[in-house]
């Protein structure tokens, strides 16, 4: 018996199976010219049963659409058999979307990236399709296929259109197409409960579809499980036509039992906080069984642009070693950052520190930056969050690890097939948690170092303005004894000694300030003693980086792979002879073996290496924060310092200006020259003194300018100088 089926230009094997439906085949196949790989679909006996024009839809509609999201259709022809039309079509090597979920790695959903390409594509292949007023019908992860490109971009595809046809939005119709898990509740009742209902339906039974698909592909369940699945029918109707608007979910644990609601999505779910509050509304407008609520295509469409364009922020919580996104319309500011972190980990926006590449996010932007030019991040390369009035450090809560199944010892082919495939689901939940605590082991690393150069960038600026002071104080009381000096030549003598008398006082406090800042930068810039505490806490310790914990949990789980694997082909060869039940034995033991390594590196290594470095963590940040609030005191004095001297200042410009006018009218009715020539050169020395202040007055507003751009400084409101 020949598998070589063909056509005028295609040839393919019958054992090459893609994929089966209720009218047909898909095969992989090859032109015979190129020898280009393509997917061919034929159809079977029951499809020919179909009505003329309803066998035409499909050929009608794939002629009709040409999309990035849709497979292309490459021809149609005749079996060389007469046995009717194919479809020829693009190959999609990376299968189809439910077999990507049923794949152990994805047993709680795929990735937020990847699930966000999913919207994506899946939101413009149906915007496509109702441009050319198509409904599809049969909307579903099977029918939505993952092809790679040339240049390896992953791109999602909907196919098989055997029930689509042309429609209007609000067009009816009556005929019964689609998979029962994903068809809308009042196509279920008909077509799954054969119940006699007086009622047409129209496109918008495709946003069900979508809505259980979207949930499905979020995490790794569909939304409503009656207990025993699909032959519980009834109760599958039930959760779905008497859940209440808003609810996403809806599970029965037991036969009989009640029906537990949510309206959010699982913990288990691998979408971010962020995305989630997403998320959840658009899953929840799509899956709403009331027609008076139901949403259109447009707003469908209109939400998921939404999503799609805003910007992600990465952000590590360095308090609570977490990572979170922050998602922002390409308008909002950095309020709306800070209001967004608020939200999503109850620092105060007072109280949060940010740093982005060693100094604060502020010298990278400013309040009315946009999040369009917010600096581009990663989940390793994020803003650090630090709180500043809180010095706990915490480990992010997990959820209790599944179980490693148990194989029974007798030989199941059946079953050792399911244990195995289980064993590698937590295998991966393992994986992922040991790559999370490596994530974490490298951005408190990270996180440290930022907070290091900023605080010595800080100190040091510090410093320097405080020499800055310290010159221009010098000159400022040489300035007032100078004004003194003609001052004892009138009758303001009294006003003179008492802005001397400030000056010293000021000078006073300034000391006590300026000694703790010098304190600090030989503490902390010069002997360096945070990285040394930090450093001398983390020797020998067996931090995740360093003994390799993800690429060894990366070697496991792919031994945990090889032998489900191996126990699949077991399963479809039925009977094993003696050997091949050793063999088989064989692997049910290195599953074992393997899924308890791969334990154990979680729990008894990885897990405690990054405990051990948050409570080295939170002894750090307890000197670190003490450092960072006692620079930001000291700021603070220096800037009142600075306004007490520009006032001074300022009262020694207003009696210098009385002085010369008293001056000059004595000079006036003096005949003594020489008495002019003296007051002359003592006039003149007070501007050129004057001079010197300006001077050294825009070195410091040079310092202050840079202390403002650490984002912790703003610059002092000078009073306008009353000129000489």
């Amino acid at each position: 018996m020949s598998f070589l089926r063909g056509s005028l230009n295609y040839v393919w094997c019958t054992t090459s199976v893609l994929g089966k439906g209720a009218t047909g085949s898909v095969f992989q196949g090859v032109n015979k010219i190129t020898g280009e790989s393509v997917a061919v679909k034929t159809f079977n006996p029951y499809s020919h049963m179909r009505p003329p024009d309803v066998q035409m839809r499909e050929f009608e509609a794939l002629k009709k659409v040409n999309h990035e999201n849709i497979v292309k259709l490459l021809a149609i022809e005749e079996d060389q058999e007469g046995r009717g039309k194919v479809i020829v079509m693009e190959l999609c090597t990376g299968g189809s979307l439910f077999n990507i979920l049923d794949d152990p790695e994805n047993s709680y959903g795929l990735s937020e990236k990847e699930f966000l390409l999913v919207l994506e594509h899946l939101c413009a292949g149906m915007k496509h399709l109702r441009d050319n007023k198509l409904v599809h019908r049969d909307l579903k992860p099977g029918n939505i296929m993952k092809f790679i490109s040339e240049d390896g971009q992953t791109i999602y595809k909907l196919t098989d259109f055997g029930a689509a046809r042309e429609l209007e939005d609000n067009q009816p119709f009556a005929s019964l197409y689609g998979t029962e898990e994903y068809l809308h509740p009042d196509l279920y009742e008909r077509a799954v409960l054969r119940k006699s209902i007086n009622r047409s339906f129209t496109a918008n039974v495709d946003l069900w579809s979508i809505g259980v698909t979207l949930y499905h592909v979020a995490t790794g369940n569909l939304p409503f499980r009656p207990f025993g699945g699909r032959k519980n029918r009834e109760t599958m109707h039930q959760i779905t036509t008497q859940k209440a608007s808003g609810v996403i979910s809806g599970t029965q644990l037991s036969e009989n039992g009640p029906i537990e609601w949510s309206t959010t999505l699982p913990q288990h779910c691998h979408l971010s906080e962020g995305l989630k509050s997403l998320v959840t509304p658009l899953l929840a407008g799509l899956l709403e069984e009331n027609r008076e609520k139901t949403w259109s295509f447009d707003r469908f469409f209109q939400e998921v642009t939404l999503i799609l364009r805003k910007r992600v922020v990465h952000v590590f919580f360095t308090n609570r070693t977490s990572s979170i996104e922050v998602f922002l319309e390409p308008e909002e500011q950095i309020e709306h950052f800070r209001e967004r972190i608020l939200m999503q980990t109850k620092v105060p926006i007072e109280k949060q520190i940010l740093l982005f590449n060693n100094e604060h996010l502020e010298k990278r932007i400013t309040m009315h930056t946009t999040a369009s030019g917010f600096p581009e991040t990663a989940g390793e390369s994020p803003i650090f969050l630090y709180s500043n009035d809180d010095n706990n450090v915490q480990l992010p809560q997990q959820l209790e690890l599944p179980k490693f199944p148990v194989f029974p010892s007798n030989v199941s082919v059946e079953n050792d097939a399911s244990l195995a495939k289980a064993a590698c689901s937590v295998g991966h939940e393992c994986k992922r948690r040991v790559d999370t605590f490596t994530t974490i082991d490298i951005l408190i690393k990270k996180a440290v170092n930022q907070f290091i150069e900023t605080l010595t960038t800080t100190i040091t600026l510090l410093v320097k303005k405080t020499k800055n002071f310290h010159e221009l104080l010098r000159t400022v009381m040489d300035y007032a004894d100078s004004v003194q000096s003609i001052a004892k030549l009138t009758n303001k003598d009294q006003e003179s000694k008492t802005i001397l008398n400030n000056l010293e006082n000021l000078k006073s406090d300034f000391d006590g300030a300026a000694d703790v800042i010098m304190q600090l930068y030989s503490n902390f810039v010069i002997e360096d003693q945070l990285n040394e505490q930090w450093t001398s806490s983390m020797h020998g310790k067996k931090c995740p980086c360093r003994t390799r914990a993800s690429p060894q949990a990366k070697y496991l789980v792919e031994r945990l792979r090889d032998s489900w694997q191996h126990l699949l082909r077991d399963r479809a060869t039925r009977t094993l002879t003696y050997n091949d039940e050793q063999f088989h034995a064989l692997e049910k033991i290195k599953v074992d073996r393997n899924g308890k390594r791969i334990k154990s590196l979680l729990l008894d290594d990885t897990k405690p290496a990054v405990a051990q470095m948050a409570e080295c963590l939170a002894d750090w940040y307890k000197l670190a924060q003490t450092v960072y609030l006692k620079s930001e005191i000291l700021e603070k004095d220096v800037r009142e310092c600075e306004r007490n001297l520009h006032r001074i200042r300022d009262e020694l410009y207003r009696l210098k200006a009385d002085l010369q006018k008293d001056m000059d009218a004595k000079m006036i009715s003096n005949n003594n020259q020489l008495s002019k020539m003296e007051q002359k050169n003592r006039l003149k020395f007070i501007q050129q003194q004057e001079l010197e202040i300006m001077s050294i007055m825009e070195q410091s507003n040079q310092v202050m300018l840079k202390l403002q751009e650490l984002g912790k400084i703003p610059m002092p409101n000078q009073k306008q100088s009353i000129k000489p």
